[in-house]
């Protein structure tokens, strides 16, 4: 009676070394089934970055958008300055062109009683002196606004920056390369030469033959 009892207890371990087995596999299975689920997740995580991309390209477009309404605003403002600015340059010229008239108007108006004077009187020295003081006043009205007339006598060195050699006399009145005849006065605008006065230069007999030794 004890031998079958004994196979049956062997039997029996058997079968509980396979239940842990199988207990076991079960386990082992478990974390790979947990891990495809992790996997699983990632998909849905897309619509969540390409959600972020929309409102980062949105963003840039809305600043693109602020950006040219700057531009554009800044480019009218600009223009609207330009014109502006040119008006009021034209308005400025126009106001001192008027006055520089105004005070040659006064010079036209004594110019015209020397005329009647000129004519109804004989006496030429008082002529003359009435034509000096046109003169003057011409020259007093065009230094009042800047300009002046350039001192250019004979004898004077020639200077090209002041002067412009119309032609060269072969004199030996004067020094070489000295003004012998001023056939036009030359002006200066607030110490810039605008007009050179226009003279005849003076060249010395020999200094020629003297240069090509």
């Amino acid at each position: 009676m004890k031998k079958p009892g004994k196979k049956e207890n062997k039997g029996s371990g058997k079968d509980e070394s396979r239940l842990d087995s199988e207990s076991s596999g079960a386990e082992s299975s478990g974390p790979s089934e947990g891990s495809s689920g992790a996997t699983g997740q990632s998909p849905g995580d897309g619509p969540e970055v390409s959600g972020a991309e929309i409102s980062a390209d949105a963003a840039c477009k809305e600043e693109n958008y602020v950006l040219k309404d700057q531009l554009s605003r800044l480019a009218a403002d600009f223009d609207n300055f330009r014109k502006r600015s040119a008006r009021q340059m034209e308005e400025f010229r126009k106001t001192v062109l008027e006055k520089v008239l105004l005070d040659f108007l006064e010079v036209s108006d004594n110019f015209e009683r020397a005329l009647k004077s000129a004519r109804s009187t004989e006496d030429m020295a008082s002529v003359i002196n009435g034509l000096e003081q046109l003169s003057r006043q011409f020259d007093s009205v065009l230094e009042k606004h800047g300009l002046e007339k350039i001192e250019c006598e004979k004898a004077v060195e020639f200077d090209p920056y002041k002067h412009e050699a119309v032609q060269h006399v072969e004199t030996s009145e004067i020094p070489d390369n000295t003004v012998f005849q001023v056939y036009k006065s030359g002006y200066a605008l607030d110490s810039k030469v605008i007009r050179p006065a226009m003279v005849s230069v003076a060249r010395n007999p020999g200094d020629e033959g003297q240069e090509d030794e």
